[in-house]
């Protein structure tokens, strides 16, 4: 047992290294590896004891740290086995990691002399050597430096293959490097990749020189890369593959630490990736399962459940606009469905360690396998197209195209009635239809979406699975569902280009489809639709003059849902300004009836009235396709008459009216934000004035606000201002 605090360890293993005194030496120290290996591992075995440890304190550990040329490494052409552990995540590096270190080892190339070879520090090399061996051969449990170890096998592989027939005898060296020859199977590699996206078949297949498989590892890119570019420094002459062997193998050195079969390589990685790259809320759960199961039951609960979810749940890929990999944004939508609460994206790792901390090992496996169901579960919601049942997978394709994650945690516990005969695919489908309305409305009202991420976790405890769609439809109808009434004031007046247009395109869509139920068949469009603006975007003098002294109100709707239709791409910039009777010929003999039935007798003349005019055309289709609830329909509200009062930022207003809620909450909001009119004013140009304009208030600001709304659309012209000045929901309060 070797005494160390976090500093000495640094310098004593940079001094083996030879780099005592040295300025290389002083960098590292202060700069380069004591503040990732050193205080990550002093970090680890402090909080492994148990203990409050200070930067300066002195721990224990068994260790044994060497600085070794990456021949030694590799044995020198002997026999080792590397093997990554399962907690350790996919072959990461990209093409400026490759870069970064091509140009490294073609910097101490340049420099290189036989007499006094150059060094350069490749980081480190964390493995376990628990004791394990197969025959004479030493097994490792790499618990860090994966990417670097694997990408300078792959340099290597690169040199070798080359000059496979121009330097025989050196092409072999460096094959005995990477395998061992008198093995089979796994054991004939020296390095053992994992076995997500391929990265361990793809290895493989290069080091044996075989057809490399169709995966998505990112291994065969880097190969790739490195054979490209030394072919060409070689062909060119600019390095010489005997030269370059040397420098790979001697000149390139690693802190190489190696730990005892007593320390916990999970917690050693966690502590290490802390401090160095950023991993994904996902590679930390990996690694608390690790961490979580004894030894013995790793293997086995990793390759039938953690495996498995991994696969069809690729981390690499997004859900939906969002950043979270696929799996980090499941294991977020699975905690909700437990707890009934969206947890913030960052804490999905230490909720799921608090959650797993109060189980036993027995329960925490059976967890493992409930998890491996609902991933299933979550791999039909995010690919609709693996659902059988037709209706529901049609419905769920239509849900994806809202963006509709925030209804995960519901759509899962919905998959787990339908797993338990409580539920019937057929009902899901048409309670997902209300949901459908639900969405697409609050989108063309433009509400915040603040509010549906706190609901949706809670909403299946007010259904009841033996009379799903009526109570679903009884429950959405008291979720602010926008009512008839102020969706049509929505759509005449909210500039739907400028929000998601994708939601936009599927709605025109869908009024296309509509349109058409009762002709011919459905017409679609011959390429990708677009958006495009009947009143141009930008307005020629033709335009101006066409429509005369009033033009610049009538631009106020220019990116309204009534001046918006569905193009495709042929559609050229000429058409696009053309002036409007030209345009109208075009659009009555357009092939989708969202055009061709409209400007067949449409108006002859376009402008602001025009334009609101088409708006209620499209909204009473609209309210067909996507109707209200009945309870909802029945009134045109959802909210009671008056609210007495309001509370705002702390403060409490009593009020007689619907236009007390409006003025209050300018008032609040102008009394509250710098920039008013760049914030707030501008973005509501039919509402807001610098002089006095009918059924308005005058602020303290001097800015004048339109009051005159009803019920419905006071409140959602409330919460559209504090979501601009950036106020939380639960700020405004409503008091009855």
């Amino acid at each position: 047992m070797v005494l160390i605090d976090t500093h000495t360890v640094c310098e004593q293993y940079l001094d083996v290294a030879g780099w005592r005194n040295s300025r290389r030496k002083k960098w590292l120290v202060y700069y380069g590896y004591r503040s990732v290996a050193c205080h990550a591992l002093h970090s680890y075995i402090s909080r492994r004891d148990g203990k409050s440890v200070t930067t300066s304190s002195w721990v224990h550990s068994n260790m044994k740290a060497d600085s070794l040329k990456i021949a030694k490494v590799f044995s020198g052409g002997g026999d080792v086995h590397y093997v990554l552990p399962h907690f350790q995540r996919e072959y990461a590096w990209d093409k400026d990691n490759w870069q970064t270190l091509l140009d490294d080892v073609l910097g101490v190339y340049k420099v290189y002399e036989e007499k006094a070879p150059p060094e350069h520090f490749m980081g480190t090399l964390v493995v376990i050597n628990d004791g394990v061996q197969h025959g004479v051969i030493p097994v490792f449990r790499l618990v860090d430096g994966q990417q670097r170890l694997t990408t300078i096998s792959l340099m290597l592989c690169a040199l070798g293959r080359l000059i496979k027939e121009s330097h025989p005898t050196l092409s072999k060296k460096v094959q005995k490097l990477l395998v061992n020859e008198d093995e089979q199977n796994d054991l004939y590699f020296k390095l053992l990749p994992t076995t997500k996206y391929g990265d361990r078949l793809s290895y493989q297949a290069i080091i044996r020189g075989r057809t490399i498989p169709a995966v998505e590892s990112g291994i065969p890119q880097a190969f790739s890369f490195f054979q490209k570019e030394f072919e060409k420094l070689i062909a060119h002459q600019q390095i010489d593959p005997e030269q370059l062997y040397i420098v790979l193998t001697t000149c390139l050195q690693a802190v190489f630490i190696d730990l005892d079969n007593s320390e916990r390589p999970y917690e050693i990685f966690e502590s290490l990736n802390f401090k160095g790259r950023t991993l994904t809320q996902a590679d930390l759960v990996r690694n608390y399962i690790a961490m979580k199961l004894p030894q013995a039951e790793q293997t086995p609960v990793f390759e039938q459940y953690w495996s498995p979810i991994e696969e069809i749940l690729q981390e690499k890929r997004s859900v939906g606009k969002s950043r979270l990999g696929e799996l980090t944004a499941f294991l977020r939508h699975y905690l909700a469905y437990l707890n009934g609460v969206l947890v913030n994206e960052e804490h999905v790792y230490s909720r799921f360690r608090d959650r797993g901390q109060r189980m036993s090992t027995e329960e925490f496996i059976e967890e493992m396998k409930i998890l491996k169901r609902f991933a299933g579960y979550y791999d039909r919601m995010l690919r609709p197209e693996k659902e059988p049942h037709k209706e529901l997978r049609e419905q769920l394709q239509r849900l994806n195209r809202l963006e509709f994650a925030t209804a995960y945690p519901f759509l899962l516990s919905a998959y787990n009635a339908i797993e338990n005969g409580q539920l019937t695919s057929q009902d899901l489908a048409q309670g997902l239809a209300t949901l459908e309305s639900y969405m697409v409305r609050r989108y063309l009202t433009r509400d915040t979406v603040g509010y549906i991420n706190r609901m949706f976790p809670t909403l299946w405890k007010e259904v009841e699975t033996s009379d799903f769609v009526t109570s679903l439809r009884r429950a959405i109808a008291t979720k602010n569902f926008p009512a008839d009434d102020r969706l049509r004031e929505a759509l005449e007046t909210n500039e739907l280009y400028k929000r998601d247009r994708e939601k936009l395109i599927l709605v025109l869509e869908t009024i296309n489809r509509h349109l058409s139920r009762e002709t011919d068949g459905y017409t679609v469009l011959n390429g990708k639709a677009t958006l495009e603006h009947i009143m141009p975007q930008s307005l020629s003098e033709e335009w101006q003059h066409y429509l005369g002294s009033t033009w610049v109100e009538d631009y106020y709707f220019l990116h309204t849902i009534g001046n918006l239709t569905l193009v495709t791409q042929g559609w050229n910039s000429t058409m696009s300004n053309a002036p409007y009777p030209k345009k109208r010929e075009y659009l009555r003999d357009h092939a989708l009836k969202l055009n061709n039935s409209y400007f067949a007798d449409g108006p002859k003349q376009w402008n602001g009235e025009a334009i609101l005019e088409r708006s209620r055309f499209l909204a009473d289709a609209i309210i067909q396709i996507w109707p209200a609830p009945e309870a909802n329909k029945a009134t045109g509200k959802v909210w009671r008459d008056r609210p007495k009062g309001l509370s705002i930022l702390g403060r409490k207003y009593d009020t007689k009216s619907w236009r007390d809620i409006v003025h209050y909450t300018a008032e609040t909001i102008a009394q509250t934000v710098p920039d008013f009119e760049a914030t707030i004013a501008s973005q509501f140009p039919k509402w807001f004035s610098q002089s006095e304009i009918e059924r308005s208030r005058h602020l303290s600001n001097g800015w004048w606000v339109y009051v005159n709304f009803s019920g419905e659309g006071a409140q959602s012209f409330a919460e559209r201002m504090l979501d601009m000045a950036g106020i939380p929901e639960e700020q405004f309060q409503l008091i009855w």
